[in-house]
């Protein structure tokens, strides 16, 4: 089975109203800090095809994105990026959901 697979069997569908107003989401911008070091990042979580880490674009199929799609506000994530080396993130807010103008 795939990963897509597993997450499609325990997804749950909500409409976007139902989605509290602190949760990441796509297309949700947010600042998060690493717990370690307190390097801040502001990230758009995008579709893959969309993903421009440059531009601060995050894919959520990212070790990141993936870790950080669904947080909450004022929760700590871990992520297992290429280097292998854990890393926690806390997420400080959301800038930019698209949910506030629907």
């Amino acid at each position: 089975r795939t990963l897509v697979e597993e997450l499609e069997e325990t997804a749950m569908l909500l409409d976007a109203a139902e989605v509290p107003p602190d949760v990441v989401m796509v297309n949700t911008r947010i600042e998060c800090t690493v717990v370690a070091g307190g390097h801040t990042h502001q990230w758009t979580l995008v579709y893959p095809d969309e993903a421009d880490y440059e531009r601060g674009c995050l894919s959520v199929l990212s070790p990141a994105g993936f870790a950080l799609l669904g947080a909450r506000v004022g929760q700590i994530v871990e992520c297992r990026p290429p280097s292998g080396v854990p890393v926690q993130y806390i997420v400080k807010r959301i800038l930019f959901s698209p949910e506030q103008f629907s």
